[in-house]
């Protein structure tokens, strides 16, 4: 599955990558994913996960490096038109799981069901081994209450790479199941991971699906509604007005860069030559759904990506797009990806959409190779900072790719202190950490806690604060007090 040549095209909506799917290519999609040895994970994305993710930088990123992401509500694919750049059809979780289960039991891939309740879990296993003959439900895990990172993860995932499973289906609600998958498909050992919300309540009878022509015409939420009042009725209301804000600012957006758009004549010249090893990507014009000739994406990535974007007159969403599918190929070729010296209505519309943390953006290419330079260089430095502590510094964001080497550094720090001794971790040069990269710092606080330790952060900057606040996490993992840590 050469994830380069074959990803269709991404259109950026309301700050989020959706991949322009039907129903049909989805399934096609994941009846190849479940044959391979990689693992992956999909996302369905409906309003309300839309809204969550548009304040929620840790979520948006795993939503932009999820292998794909399917629109799962009619709003969407409405405002999808309005932008000029339509959405060919919703893809909804509970059409795609019965279909899913359908496929698996055709080729015998066998299920896993995380989350929800175990006597739901049990429920479903009874009912879909019997509607399809053939299908195997291997294992059945119904997680405590409470935060993702209290679970013993190491344990779940060891069961999970035993059972020989090929599709997870985890219901735990958004966003603590995409925060779940995201940090644990790989070590899970399945190929295909799929946050599936209340899909198994529809199988079980729990909940009852909205009639045909309702979800046709965009009124499921109706039918949901008028089930559960109480609970939807806020949540409804919210989204609403995100929606109606959102895409309000969007259009606005889009109208002002067309405007700038046809003013601009005067193009600027091309940079000098690099003196670094790098894939340089010019890229110029006007790029929307017509005209992305002006895009182009290497076939393959081996060495960092230079994006000249000096030359971009106008972006809307489909150009958006473009930008996100070439950060997701340099994130999968673990590259990193420098917009060098581009032009305002580049930046201006990657703001807007608060795209921003997908690539360093630099003004003259000598910057953008001191910066490569130093991102090679060492991620993570232990030493001694003054008796009793041992000091670990990060000179790069924290994310899934660098996982492992990140553990590599803590667990040679601990190896070095003594019971009592802090472990402080100073996150000054990080500018971006993921759930995955925050559960394995207290994962590490853990440990330290265990050989009787205590471990701290320090230097973190506010939007790395907010990460660890949006996890709940700012409890336990907890800033470094320079005369009083407790």
């Amino acid at each position: 599955m050469n994830t380069i040549s074959n990803e269709p095209p991404i259109i950026v909506l309301l700050g989020l990558p959706f991949h322009d799917l039907t129903l049909e290519e989805t399934l096609d999609y994941c009846s190849l994913a479940m044959e391979g040895t990689e693992s992956r994970y999909l996302v369905t994305a409906n309003v309300d996960f839309t809204a969550q993710a548009y304040e929620d930088p840790d979520l948006k990123k795993i939503v932009f490096f999820a292998d794909r992401v399917v629109c799962d509500g009619m709003p969407l694919v409405w405002l999808s038109r309005r932008f000029g750049a339509p959405l060919r059809e919703r893809v909804a979780g509970s059409d795609m799981v019965p279909r899913l289960l359908d496929i698996c039991a055709a080729h015998a891939h066998p299920v896993y069901f995380f989350g929800s309740d175990l006597r739901t879990l049990e429920e479903a296993k009874i009912i879909v081994e019997d509607r399809y003959p053939g299908l195997k439900v291997v294992g059945l895990d119904s997680p405590p209450m409470g935060a993702v990172i209290e679970w013993d993860n190491d344990a779940l995932c060891a069961k999970m790479r035993a059972s020989g499973a090929k599709l997870l289906l985890v219901c735990l609600g958004c966003p603590k199941q995409e925060r779940w998958i995201c940090a644990h498909h790989s070590e899970s050992g399945i190929p295909l991971s799929i946050g599936v919300g209340a899909s198994l309540d529809f199988i079980t009878g729990k909940q009852k699906r909205a009639p045909r022509w309702m979800q046709i015409t965009g009124f499921e939420w109706l039918w949901r509604l008028s089930g559960s009042p109480t609970r939807l009725l806020k949540r409804y209301w919210n989204d609403f007005l995100f929606l109606l804000m959102a895409a309000r600012q969007q259009a606005g957006a889009q109208r002002r860069r067309k405007g700038i758009f046809e003013a601009v004549s005067e193009m600027l010249p091309a940079p000098v030559p690099l003196d670094l090893p790098v894939t340089r990507v010019v890229w110029h014009g006007s790029l929307q759904k017509s005209e992305l000739e002006g895009a182009p994406i290497p076939e393959s990535i081996t060495l960092p990506v230079f994006l000249d974007a000096s030359q971009v007159t106008f972006m809307d969403s489909s150009g958006l797009g473009r930008l996100a599918l070439l950060a997701r190929h340099c994130r999968t070729a673990d590259q990193l990806l420098v917009a060098v010296n581009p032009s305002e209505i580049f930046k201006r519309s990657v703001r807007e959409v608060r795209l921003e943390f997908l690539f360093q953006t630099v003004e003259s290419e000598s910057a953008a190779m001191q910066w490569v330079v130093d991102q090679r260089a060492s991620g993570g430095v232990c030493e001694s900072a003054e008796p009793g502590i041992v000091r670990v510094s990060f000179n790069r964001s924290l994310d899934s790719p660098y996982y492992d080497e990140m553990m590599a550094v803590l667990e040679s720090a601990m190896a070095t202190a003594s019971g009592s001794d802090v472990l402080l971790v100073d996150l000054k040069e990080v500018r971006f950490i993921d759930s995955r990269a925050v559960g394995g710092l207290i994962r590490a606080w853990k440990m330290m806690t265990a050989k009787g330790g205590s471990m701290f952060y320090t230097g973190a900057t506010p939007a790395v604060r907010e990460i660890i606040a949006l996890l709940r996490l700012d409890k336990i993992l907890t800033e470094w007090k320079e005369k009083n840590p407790e």
